[in-house]
């Protein structure tokens, strides 16, 4: 009972209601403590006076507040009793729409009688991995937590559904067996657990059949052990059943059907294989037929039926064995319109022409005449002999249907054992959870053996609930150091006794059973002499005689006596069960073997503890009866169960007219009663039973303290501190280690207490706004008034006080003042003026004085500067004109030099040519010869040929003729024997032809042979005309080169004129050298003092410079010495143009010889001394030539003389000086580019030198015994952090592309092809290797794509050399097309992505539900509601998540970040970001539709807070154009469901506009699961619900609820060249790569 003072006016109670049970009713008036009536208001406005009782105070109980109203645990209520539950379920079912709700540890399951989306494989996505009270209540978080228990405690696990028939335990158990099949995948390829989902078609065909109350109500119970190895996936299963109600397949009541299987069968009659079963429609048999209906709407049996065999045949049952069960069940159905008739009374018989005895005994194989004897006789054994005894007809009718019932049975038993061979495993089971499947309590008008059985297992399995709800309150205390005080409970164990101890109700049911006379009426006068009024569990009902009553936990229920030995005994006569045995089919006979095993034994290897001692096993005989066996299975269950942790799950049935979401209050509270839900809320409400943790309690009650309390630094503290103030009394709440325990209804109290609290600041806030409203109109129009009396007074005064001559006075004085002022304003500017003017005037002439000084001073100073500056620049052009005269001279000479040297070295170069070209020509007359002596030879041997030919052409002829004469002469000679002759004749001539044909044949080889000769001869002919030709064009070629040499002397000619020119000149300047010559002694003297410096210098220098090229020559290849030349060492290496000549001479020289190889053929002799002779006219003429050459040398060498004669003495000392200060500068340039060289070194760890700067093409050589090394160091043992930092992103890519071209440059295909598999293959394993590494993937990843470009930038194609420079386009591959390799990469690329994906999926996944759901972003908005949070997971959280909003934007940086220095292209970021907001949106909205406590308007403000912040990260990073913001779109759209006003009809439309986003289903769901955090906001109508949903019937966005996180979008790869010239990537030493080349 609740505390009396709690009873106050606008508080609600609950009082007994005859229709809904209880009814809700508003107190009017406080009550006050001996009063017998509360008065009371009901919710049609009613006015109600209760009457209480003044001495027992019988309050009725109190109403939970609105706002624990809804709760996903019934524990959390603050008031725990019968009509809160009761509501609570009602609201969450019929307003909420959501059929489960926690107890408890037990899942309140109500079966909607209809479809709902929640049970898709997202929906078990969604569930995996989480603490069960995370999420909203469901099937799939109860085997979730068996699942996980069971992984992290080795312990098994038992799943216990039990409910009423229609209440959906089938279904249930078999969504937790999907469950487990779906998220525990075995690796094997046997589908295990498509095996054990297979199983369910299976046993509800057989095990299942039509109720009044269900259309697939299953008739037996089953525990299923599905098997786990040591990882914890499926490997096998069990399966055990219970108490078959057998008497089904003889009798059905009204509107009820046999088991499926049959009217599948019947309904696939007319399939070809089964014409030999002789079946009909289900109606022509009786045995189906009894209940008067035949069909289930919804329900095709004909499917159902191939969907039974596809199972069958997925467990592996052969179709023999198919056949077989079929045979059987068309037999039993034949059996029951076996017609029995009546011979007199106490004799029955079968008819002989009986057609279904006949079909029976052909399907089954057995004898008819035996069969219809044993149906009407029965054996009787007695002591000396035994007695064949006839039947009476309904003693034959009952054999009968006996016979049918067993045949069913062991068919049903046969058909589960193979189900358990097909699951069996081979290997050791580590752990197992067991899905049990069984009746709740019933009670029926009539109630009979099945009943009575049924509510002795639910006795058994609610004394076990029982003990593990006191076990698991006893635990929790213990956890958090809380005093344990037992708890009264209903112990149920004398019901228990009464049914199963010695001298039991079994007991002596089974000892009448024994008893050849034994009666009903017997057992129930034993039962009477021994329990009534002995025990008050059992009663002997007033109106029935043979029938009693047994109190169990749920009900009083009164049992029917009739029927109860009979059913115990499950008799069968041994006539029938011989005339079985001898059955030719062998599943048939094998059913009644005398070693019959057991269906569905308990595992040997499981070892299980009972809770309490087993009782004693009774003697063979009793074990043979139902009672017995079904009390040996039972007790063997609950070991199984005892050994295991439970989990149990409470299936309801709301109404019995299976309409959807109707709830009848009194149907729902006995099955309440019935099932341990209200038991375990009275335990619970015996204790402690709310339980919030300290920061939850902190966060909630922060109000209600003080900033005393406030000042305190532990939160722990500061709970404890306050609750002895809000709460007196210690007894109603319990201090933890974590948490804070309260007694029922201080949850509520204080919720009152806060309510209050927020209620006076809500009055103190509006009366100080009203107050500041008030007092600012009240100042705004006294504001107005005072101005409004102003203005008034001011005129009243003037009114009072003006007339005519005080006007006329007033306006004189005004214009006496006037004219006074002006006349004192006036002297007073006369005097100011005058002496402003006087001051302005000696100002004036002082300044003017002072600037005449100073242009007088600054004339005089450019005039000494000007004659100064004239002096000076003549002094520097007079130095100038000489420096200038000298430089001009060298220079002249130079050229000079540099002209004559040319031409000589192009001379040189044409005699060279000319020499080579006349080797040639004589070595390719030399081969003429031989191919016209190789011709020549040809032809002799054509001619021999010939010659054989006609040798042996007339010797033919010449026996042909002598074998003529021969005949003609036999002829004559024997003309008798013509017939002879002209025999041998004939073998003559066939023989002759024989002969001719074999020459003929050899001629026309030779023939052949000849004509061949002549086209090879042809074929030469033309290519030596060919060649010729090409000789002839050379020659014009020769002539044209002459034609230039020529014109080029005459240029020399020239230019010597020019010279002699220029040495006249210099004849008339050398007059001005005796006039330097005293100039040059003083240089003289300096440049000797600067040479003893220089020399000293220079030796200092060329040992540095020794040392330094010593120490970096060391180690250096060629290729890497190459690039640090500097252009200074290039010209000092190049000064006489020594390397220009010598590449000259070898390109010229290459030219040649490939032109020469291409086109080096023979030719005829005539031609070959006509092109000689040529050649030797060339010749003379170049010999003419060079003479000419070398007079002109001749000339030059004595102008160069006279030159240097006449230069030598004025330039020679200031050559010198010029020469060592170049000398000087090079020298520290070269110390300044070798230290700069050597620093770089020092930071590459390489080792470097200036070489001679080369020209690279962008390849690199790479052997083929190089691969393995390449791919080795450069992909396999490469780290990426060590690449990014001060290198190039995407280097690794550009070296394999380098490598690359040069297998294309080469022209070697199997290099290419090996080294393209080697580097696929380096790439796969790295990335396989390193599948959870994101860096690394990242890396590669971008590499993969940078090196896919490349292979399409440089692959020639006109589309992607667009952007291309000059440079790139040249070094495009030549030789072969790898767009099949592009495609294999590209294939690689997008399985690396959807690798970098997942790992960036995996790591942020745990961060977004705390981060955007359960943190709070915003400062003073709580979302935290009074749920109590009884989390009953193992892996309960005491403090709050660690992850924040911040935690997610980070982790994007990162990765952000990591990419952008990886030189991942911006598209493809953009691709990934917008990826990760589509995880980060469909796992929050997949949450929130899961998670009825984050449905708040509070919580809509939270979440679009923490969008906004994603926002901002969007446009900080320039990703705005990623489309990652379109893919938040639902989730703002349902944060801002969460947020608008939800009460016309105008919200309706404006909702159904906005949420376009959103599925119909899915915004139905958040408006059903919206729930109020304090009193102040309004609960949401379900009309405001229905109206939503009716408009929004006409989408067609179908029926999904959760949304797909693992969806991909398509990704793709945009073409993006590389501006990265090739020529210029150098590799780091760090690669380790000397191996390679540069080209």
């Amino acid at each position: 009972m609740a505390v009396a003072e709690l009873y106050t006016k606008y508080n609600s109670v609950w009082i007994p209601d005859p229709d809904e049970v209880w009814q809700s009713a508003e107190i009017t008036k406080d009550y006050k403590n001996g009063s017998d009536v509360l008065l009371l208001q009901l919710e049609d406005g009613t006015e109600l006076e209760y009457p209480i009782d003044p001495v027992k105070t019988l309050l009725p109980p109190l109403r939970n507040p609105d706002i624990l109203v809804g709760e996903n645990d019934l524990t959390a209520l603050s008031y725990l009793h019968e009509p809160a539950v009761m509501h609570n379920l009602k609201v969450r079912f019929v307003d909420s729409k959501l059929i489960y709700t926690y107890c408890g540890i037990i899942l309140v399951a109500i079966n909607p009688y209809k479809e709902i989306p929640i049970y898709g494989d997202a929906i078990i996505h969604a569930y995996s991995g989480q603490n069960m009270g995370d999420m909203d209540p469901h099937i799939f978080a109860v085997a979730e937590e068996a699942y996980k228990q069971m992984a992290r405690k080795n312990r098994n696990q038992s799943i216990i559904v039990s409910g009423e028939s229609g209440a959906g335990k089938t279904v249930s158990a078999r969504y937790a067996m999907r469950y487990f099949a779906t998220v525990s995948k075995s690796s094997s390829k046997a589908c295990v657990e498509d095996k054990v989902l297979a199983s369910n078609p299976i046993t509800e065909a057989i095990g299942n059949a039509k109720t009044t109350r269900n259309d697939n109500s299953s008739r037996f119970g089953k525990y299923t052990e599905i098997s786990f190895d040591s990882r914890y996936r499926i490997i096998g299963a069990n399966m055990r059943t219970y108490l078959l109600e057998k008497s089904r397949v003889v009798f059905q009541a009204e509107n009820e059907r046999n088991y499926h299987i049959f009217y599948q069968l019947c309904a696939s009659a007319d399939r070809p294989e089964f014409k030999h079963l002789k079946l009909a429609p289900a109606e022509n048999f009786s045995y189906v037929n009894m209940g008067g209906n035949s069909v289930i709407d919804g329900v095709n049996d004909r499917i159902d039926f191939t969907e039974t065999r596809e199972t069958f045949s997925l467990l592996g049952l052969k179709e023999d064995f198919q056949m077989d069960i079929f045979k059987v069940l068309a037999g039993i159905l034949h059996l029951g319109n076996v017609g029995i008739r009546a011979v007199g009374d106490d004799k029955s018989s079968v008819k002989h022409n009986d057609n279904h005895l006949k079909v029976f005994s052909e399907l089954l194989e057995i004898k008819l005449e035996e069969m219809a004897h044993g149906l009407c006789h029965r054996k009787i054994a007695t002591t000396s002999d035994t007695v064949i005894k006839p039947m009476t007809k309904v003693q034959a009718i009952n054999a009968r249907d006996a016979l049918a019932k067993h045949i069913y049975a062991h068919l049903f038993s046969c058909i589960v054992d193979h189900i358990n061979k097909a699951l069996q495993f081979s290997g050791k089971k580590h752990t197992f959870i067991g899905v049990l499947d069984i009746y709740g309590f019933e009670t029926f008008d009539v109630n009979s053996f099945e009943q009575f059985c049924i509510n002795y297992a639910n006795e058994k399995l609610q004394q076990q609930f029982n003990l593990h709800v006191f076990k698991l309150e006893q635990d929790e205390y213990m956890k958090e150091d809380i005093p344990w005080a037992l708890i009264e409970f209903n112990d149920n164990q004398p019901c228990i006794d009464l049914i199963e101890a010695k001298m039991g109700i079994l007991e002596l049911l089974d000892e009448e059973c024994l008893l050849p006379q034994g009666t009903e009426e017997n057992w129930l006068q034993k039962l009477e002499n021994n329990y009534s009024n002995k025990n008050q569990l059992f009663e002997k009902p007033r109106m029935l005689s043979k029938a009693f009553i047994i109190l169990h936990f749920a009900d009083k229920v009164q049992y029917e006596c009739e029927g109860f030995l009979e059913k115990n005994r499950d008799t069968l006569y041994e006539e029938l069960i011989n005339v079985l045995k001898k059955s030719k089919l062998h599943l048939l006979a094998d059913f009644f073997q005398e070693n019959e095993s057991s269906t569905g034994t308990l595992n040997a290897n499981i070892k299980v503890r009972p809770a309490r001692p087993g009782f004693k096993s009774f003697n063979k005989q009793h074990r043979t009866t139902v009672g017995s066996k079904f009390r040996n299975s039972l007790h063997l269950l609950m070991e199984t169960l005892n050994a295991t942790t439970p989990h149990y799950v409470r299936c309801i049935k709301p109404n019995d007219s299976k309409l959807p979401f109707e709830y009848d209050s009194k149907r729902v509270v006995q099955q309440l009663r019935a099932c341990g839900v209200l038991e375990t809320i009275r335990i619970s409400a015996q204790s402690y039973p709310s339980r919030w943790t300290y920061f939850e309690f902190f966060g909630r009650y922060r109000i209600l303290m003080s900033e005393q309390d406030l000042a305190i630094n532990d939160k722990k503290q500061i709970c404890k501190e306050v609750l002895k103030h809000l709460i007196q009394d210690p007894n109603q709440y319990q201090f933890g280690k974590t948490k804070i325990f309260f007694r029922a209804g201080q949850v509520a109290y204080l919720e009152k207490l806060r309510a209050d609290k927020l209620r006076a600041a809500s009055v103190t806030i509006q009366k100080n706004l009203r107050c500041w409203i008030q007092r600012k109109k009240f100042l705004k129009m006294k504001q107005a008034a005072i101005i409004i009396q102003q203005y008034v007074r001011g005129q009243r005064a003037i009114r009072h006080v003006l007339n005519a001559t005080t006007l006329k006075q007033a306006w004189a004085a005004v214009i006496i003042q006037k004219h006074w002022r002006r006349f004192l304003a006036f002297r007073l500017y006369q005097l100011i003026l005058a002496a402003t003017i006087t001051i302005q005037s000696y100002t004036r002439g002082w300044l003017a004085r002072r600037r005449y000084k100073k242009v007088l001073k600054d004339q005089k100073a450019l005039v000494i500067q000007k004659h100064v500056r004239a002096w000076l620049v003549r002094r520097r052009y007079q130095s100038i004109r000489r420096f200038v005269l000298n430089i001009q001279l060298s220079f002249r000479v130079k050229q000079l030099h540099k002209k004559l040297d040319e031409q000589s070295k192009e001379n040189k170069g044409l005699l060279e040519r000319l020499t080579h070209l006349s080797t040639i020509h004589l070595a390719d007359a030399g081969k003429y010869q031989k191919l016209e002596e190789e011709f020549q030879k040809a032809v002799t041997q054509k001619k021999s040929i010939e010659e054989q030919a006609k040798k042996a052409k007339g010797q033919t002829e010449q026996t042909l003729s002598e074998f003529r004469k021969q005949t003609l002469s036999l002829q004559a000679q024997n003309q008798k024997l013509e017939k002879q002759h002209q025999e041998q004749t004939q073998e003559v001539k066939e023989k002759m032809d024989e002969i001719a044909r074999q020459h003929l044949g050899d001629l026309e080889r030779e023939e052949r042979q000849r004509r061949k000769l002549e086209n090879n001869f042809q074929i030469q002919k033309e290519d030596y005309e060919k060649q010729i030709k090409a000789l002839i064009d050379e020659v014009k070629h020769l002539q044209e080169e002459r034609i230039q040499l020529q014109q080029q002397v005459q240029e020399e000619y020239l230019a010597n004129d020019d010279l002699r020119k220029d040495i006249a000149q210099l004849t008339n300047e050398a007059l001005v050298i005796p006039k330097l010559k005293g100039d040059i002694a003083t240089l003289e003297m300096k440049s000797q003092d600067l040479e003893m410096c220089l020399q000293k210098q220079r030796k200092e220098m060329r040992e540095k410079v020794e040392e330094i090229t010593e120490q970096l020559l060391g180690g250096l290849e060629g290729e890497e010495l190459r690039k640090r030349l500097s252009p200074e060492d290039m010209e000092q290496l190049n000064e006489d143009g020594e390397l220009w000549l010598a590449y000259e001479g070898l390109k010229r020289a290459t030219r040649v010889m490939e032109t020469h190889i291409q086109s080096q053929k023979e030719s005829y002799e005539k031609e070959i001394e006509e092109l000689s002779f040529r050649i030797d006219q060339l010749c003379e003429e170049t010999t003419h030539l060079q003479q000419k050459f070398q007079a002109e040398n001749n000339n030059n060498k004595n102008i160069r003389q006279e030159l240097t004669r006449l230069a030598k003495e004025n330039l020679d000392l200031e050559e010198r000086l010029d020469q060592k200060e170049k000398q000087i500068r090079k020298l520290q340039n070269q110390i300044k580019s070798l230290t700069k060289t050597i620093e770089e070194g020092d930071q590459t760890n390489g080792k470097l030198s200036p070489v001679v700067k080369k020209e690279y093409l962008g390849m690199l050589e790479c052997k083929t015994e190089d691969e393995e090394k390449l791919i080795k160091n450069l992909v396999l043992d490469l780290k990426p952090r060590g690449v990014v930092v001060n290198m190039i992103p995407v280097l690794p890519a550009n070296i394999l592309f380098m490598c690359v071209r040069y297998t294309d440059d080469i022209n070697d295909a199997e290099m290419l092809k090996s080294l393209m598999n080697s580097l696929l293959g380096g790439i796969k394993k790295v990335t396989k290797d390193h599948s959870e590494d994101f860096e690394m993937l990242s890396f590669w990843f971008s590499n993969s794509v940078h090196f896919l470009n490349c292979l399409k930038q440089y692959s020639g194609e006109e589309e992607f050399m667009k952007h291309n420079t000059p440079q790139q386009n040249n070094q495009c591959l030549r030789n072969f097309d790898l767009s099949e390799h592009r495609q294999i990469l590209s294939d690689l690329a997008i399985h690396i992505y959807q690798q970098l994906i997942q790992v960036m999926e995996d790591d942020l996944q745990p961060m977004i539900v705390p981060g955007m759901l359960e943190h709070e972003s915003l400062q003073g908005i709580s979302s935290m509601k009074p749920t109590g949070l009884r989390k009953r997971s193992s892996s309960y959280r005491e403090e709050m998540n660690k992850y924040t909003i911040s935690s997610i934007l980070q982790q994007l940086s990162y990765y952000f970040t990591t990419m952008c220095q990886h030189g991942t292209d911006t598209d493809l970021i953009k691709q990934a970001v917008k990826q990760l907001f589509f995880l980060i949106g469909a796992i929050t909205l997949n949450n929130l539709f899961l998670r009825k406590d984050m449905c708040s308007c509070r919580k809509g403000m939270q979440i679009r807070c923490n969008i906004s912040y994603l926002e901002e990260w969007l446009k900080d990073k320039n990703m705005q154009s990623s489309n990652a913001k379109e893919t938040l779109e639902p989730l703002s759209q349902a944060a801002w469901l969460l947020q608008v006003n939800k009460t016309t009809d105008s919200d309706v439309k404006e909702i159904c506009n906005r949420c376009s986003s959103l599925s119909a289903v899915q915004i139905v769901k958040i408006l059903n699961s919206y729930t109020p955090i304090d009193d102040f906001e309004k609960r949401l109508a379900p009309s405001f619900v229905r109206k939503v949903q009716a408009q929004l019937n006409s989408r067609g966005d179908g029926s999904t609820l959760i949304i797909d996180a693992k969806y991909r979008f398509q990704v793709t790869f945009p073409f993006s060249p590389s501006p990265q010239a090739l020529e210029t990537i150098q590799i780091p030493n760090s690669f380790k790569l000397n191996f390679l080349t540069r080209i």
